[in-house]
């Protein structure tokens, strides 16, 4: 599969003068579960190429603290974190 511009993505949403911040807070955190499922499955499967899943993360969690979101995940306080 191949790789998505999330960049290019997460400007479109923060640009958007058409939604809100809640609006925008919710598809970045929806954005942010997949790339965490992608790097998930990556860890599990030699099939799965994650060179740029922990980038796309990165600015994922960005963007959402620019937005003044709580990045909190499931996975953030068990011992089995990525």
């Amino acid at each position: 599969m191949p790789h998505q511009d999330v960049k290019a993505d997460i400007r479109n949403i923060l640009e958007d003068p058409d939604m809100t911040d809640a609006e925008k807070i919710n598809l970045l955190e929806r954005m942010r579960e997949s790339a965490r499922a992608e790097m998930r499955a990556a860890t599990e499967s030699a099939m799965v190429n994650d060179d740029d899943v922990g980038d796309d993360l990165k600015h994922l969690d960005q963007a959402l603290e620019d937005l003044s979101a709580d990045i909190v995940s499931p996975e953030d306080g068990g011992g089995a974190t990525l």
